[in-house]
């Protein structure tokens, strides 16, 4: 009678144990789950910020002097937002898919520098030639964030 105890108490106590181990396993794989979401949320704003801000900064040199323009000053404008240094980030956390769309927004925004920096371009809204070198960055800046949000609501899903 006194192994039956041991044993049930033995069994209980490994059970008990084993239970334990399993849950905080679940728990702490959501937790990194979650904690990696996080991250890329944070590298996917700064991201799209960096992009924007550096679009910005170069409409704004564009406007304020006659095209083209310096290839220094041009630059300078370029790198003043540190989108790199985002792209860079990005890399670490994003999946193949996200950062291919953010590679190919920084393409087009690179072809906006140069364009800036080379041609005789008229920044307006409706200007044909503004509008060639704008609408390719635009959508696919567009086309960035729809991945983002995809990639944000999969593992989020998961």
């Amino acid at each position: 009678m006194e192994w039956l105890t041991l044993i049930s108490t033995l069994s209980g106590g490994v059970f008990g144990v084993s239970s334990t181990l399993v849950v905080e396993a679940v728990r702490a794989r959501r937790e990194h789950g979650h904690h990696h979401v996080e991250l890329q949320r944070t590298a996917y704003v700064r991201y799209l910020t960096a992009l924007t801000e550096t679009e910005a900064a170069l409409q704004a040199i564009a406007l304020s002097h006659s095209t083209p323009i310096a290839n220094a000053a041009v630059v300078e404008a370029f790198r003043s937002r540190h989108v790199m240094a985002a792209r860079y980030e990005l890399f670490l956390v994003a999946s193949p898919s996200v950062y291919s769309a953010a590679h190919e927004a920084y393409d087009r925004l690179r072809d906006m520098r140069v364009a800036i920096a080379t041609t005789n371009v008229v920044i307006a809204d409706d200007s044909p030639d503004w509008q060639a070198i704008h609408t390719p960055y635009d959508d696919a800046f567009r086309r960035l964030r729809v991945v983002m949000r995809e990639s944000l609501s999969l593992r989020l899903g998961s």
